[in-house]
């Protein structure tokens, strides 16, 4: 039985799909409309404002278009010359016998760092090492009666004997 209400069906008047109509898509044709207005007009807006053709497009402005100093630039005439006192030989060789030092400080603190990691390092891995002996062992001792007979038999003892001698001799 044919749906009277559904869209495909003779009486529907929502779609007329055997006649060849069909209800226009809006948001397709404003998608195509979007894209032909983009390709004609965008890279012209580009050119002119990237950060607002990013904005249209929705995509984050790239750091090529990004200035940190916006309107803050200065002109050649703002500009004024620094003179940059030069260093004589006596305070280089100042700096560099202070580095020299700073360095090799650094150096003995990494080395006194690093010794004393591996010796925590071993101290470690001594107690584990023995923690682990240690359960080994545990399983084997345990608390017993000194008065009590454990799982063996005294070789001596009249039950022994009585099960092990042969009372009888068949042949």
């Amino acid at each position: 039985m044919p749906k009277l209400n559904g869209a495909r069906s003779r009486r529907s008047r929502s779609r007329k799909r055997q006649f060849g109509e069909t209800k226009p898509n809006y948001g397709l044709l404003v998608k195509k409309e979007w894209e032909d207005f983009l390709k004609t007009d965008g890279p012209r807006i580009k050119e002119e404002d990237p950060e607002f053709y990013y904005h249209l497009i929705g995509k984050k402005l790239p750091k090529k278009y990004q200035d940190p100093f916006r309107g803050t630039k200065p002109t050649t005439a703002d500009i004024i010359p620094v003179k940059i006192r030069e260093k004589t030989v006596d305070e280089i060789k100042r700096e560099k016998e202070k580095a020299d030092q700073e360095q090799q400080i650094k150096k003995a603190k990494d080395d006194k760092f690093i010794k004393q990691q591996q010796v925590d390092m071993k101290e470690k891995q001594r107690k584990e090492y023995n923690r682990i002996t240690f359960e080994k062992q545990q399983k084997l001792v345990h608390w017993c009666n000194a008065h009590d007979q454990g799982n063996y038999r005294n070789i001596h003892s009249d039950e022994y004997r009585s099960k092990t001698e042969k009372k009888y001799e068949y042949y």
